[in-house]
C-alpha cells in the first residue's frame, strides 16, 4: 500500500530521508514510477473460450460502456 502525499510530505519533513513508499506523481499520465521494462512490453490479448464466457454470470459487467471490437468478433464466431 503506498502512503497518502500527505502523509509521506510529513514523514519527509521529519527525517531527511526519502520513503520509497512515497512516489510522486506530476499528472495523471505520469508513468515515472514504472519500470521501463515493464512499460515496453507489447500488450496481449489473452485467448477466451466462448463457451467457458457463456457459462459464467456476466451480471458483473451490466452497464460496461466498451467492448473491444476483436474481442466481440471473437465471441460472434
Amino acid at each position: 500500500l503506498y502512503l497518502s502525499n500527505l502523509f509521506c510530505k510529513k514523514l519527509q519533513s521529519l527525517s531527511q530521508t526519502i520513503f520509497p513508499l512515497c512516489l510522486t506523481q506530476k499528472s495523471a499520465s505520469d508513468y515515472n514510477n514504472f519500470d521501463r521494462e515493464f512499460l515496453s512490453e507489447k500488450p496481449k490479448l489473452s485467448y477466451s473460450d466462448k463457451n467457458l464466457i457463456e457459462s459464467m454470470d456476466q451480471s458483473a459487467f451490466d452497464g460496461f460502456s466498451f467492448i473491444n471490437p476483436k474481442f466481440e468478433q471473437i465471441l460472434n464466431k
